[in-house]
């Protein structure tokens, strides 16, 4: 199914949502080189073109936001500035994005009244456009963890890949692994996006594990992408197999649950993503940020079966296993680690305000005087766009 279904365009995806695709944002899917496809010998500011010198953030305006060790910042968009925020920031519609230590968030969601979000990481070089480049959702704030980077976006085909991580689940004092297959799968013979493929089995300390649980049709569409957010969706408890179709409330409510499928989201029922107390891992999380699209678009569930069945209770220890918490589409992917102390990541990033009508590009060009708590002054490009 992953390789015939996932060669499909997401024009033909949407199609199942009641949306449509306008046009590709990029020709390629990820650029070779180092981590997060920029090029090891290009500088930031360079479109790693072969030695072209062209910045691709020469255009938009600059804002540079001071962001301390502890405490929010926020941004608004429209004529770009830092500003503050009187009363509760969570009921305020006075600002688009803020900052804390290395956390950015949108108001959106969780994090906001307002009606915002954003999509990303995309080629840095979707800066030099004028038009809201294509994809296939805006993210809201979400309670979120582990499972917040399963997938890799593939800009050329509009589809996600799953990375094949494995990842650790603590449901009271059982540990499960857990890999997940694809996210496409198929209804009354046309394509479907959010209908999970999975593989689950119980660890045990003595080093054995229980039976490998296959699960086709994981129904994550929550009705698609313009159903309400009350659509209910696919909600899975690891240790009786039980599967339960649940509306957010419920599922913030609910005990009978390890992992919930919403659309492109998996969450896991503990902190902010309910009150079960299950816990995560990714234990595949630091190759993250230097795994191209390319390289995850050639995994298989044959190739990758032999990563999940190397994986035994031990794998886990010293493992930092936590719940959901806020997060948006940012999270890690904002940042390159793989720079002393840390560095932006060369993307660019769609983002909506909080009125959901202004659509703006959004790159970071550098940090200034970052530390192991915040990155410091924070200079960022913003720009309007069409669309």
């Amino acid at each position: 199914m992953r390789s015939v279904v996932l060669r499909l365009s997401l024009s033909v995806v949407l199609c199942s949502w009641g949306l449509s695709v306008l046009s590709a944002c990029s020709d390629s899917a990820d650029p070779a080189g180092g981590p997060n496809g920029r090029p090891t010998d290009v500088p930031p500011g360079s479109d790693g073109g072969g030695g072209s010198d062209v910045d691709v953030f020469d255009t938009g305006t600059e804002l540079r936001v001071p962001v301390p060790a502890s405490g929010r910042v926020f941004v608004k968009l429209a004529n770009p500035s830092v500003v503050s925020v009187t009363g509760a920031p969570a009921s305020s519609l006075d600002w688009d994005l803020a900052f804390e230590g290395f956390d950015v968030v949108t108001n959106s969601g969780v994090s906001g009244q307002g009606t915002g979000g954003a999509f990303g990481p995309l080629d840095a070089a979707t800066f030099l456009g004028s038009d809201a480049p294509t994809v296939p959702f805006i993210s809201a704030d979400k309670a979120g963890g582990a499972f917040l980077d399963w997938y890799a976006y593939d800009e050329t085909t509009h589809a996600l890949w799953s990375r094949y991580h494995v990842y650790g689940v603590k449901d009271a004092d059982r540990l499960f692994k857990v890999q997940v297959i694809n996210y496409y799968g198929e209804r009354d013979g046309a394509p479907v996006a959010a209908l999970y493929k999975l593989r689950y089995a119980e660890l045990f300390a003595d080093g054995t594990s229980g039976a490998v649980v296959d699960l086709t049709g994981v129904d994550g569409t929550a009705g698609g992408a313009q159903a309400p957010e009350t659509a209910p969706s696919d909600c899975l408890n690891l240790g009786s197999g039980r599967r339960s179709m649940l509306t957010p409330a419920e599922a913030a409510a609910s005990t009978d649950w390890s992992l919930c499928f919403r659309r492109s989201n998996v969450g896991v029922n503990g902190e902010m993503g309910g009150p079960r107390g299950t816990i995560a891992v990714d234990l595949s999380a630091s190759e993250t940020a230097s795994e191209t699209v390319a390289q995850v678009m050639a995994r298989t569930d044959v190739s990758e079966r032999a990563r999940f069945e190397a994986v035994t209770h031990a794998s886990f220890d010293g493992q930092v296993f936590r719940g959901d918490r806020i997060v948006s589409v940012f999270g890690e992917a904002w940042l390159d680690r793989s720079v002393a102390p840390v560095a932006p990541a060369y993307a660019t990033w769609l983002v909506v305000d909080a009125s959901g009508q202004q659509k703006f590009l959004v790159g970071f060009r550098s940090f200034e005087s970052p530390t192991t708590t915040s990155p410091g002054t924070v200079v960022m490009k913003i720009k309007p766009v069409r669309g």
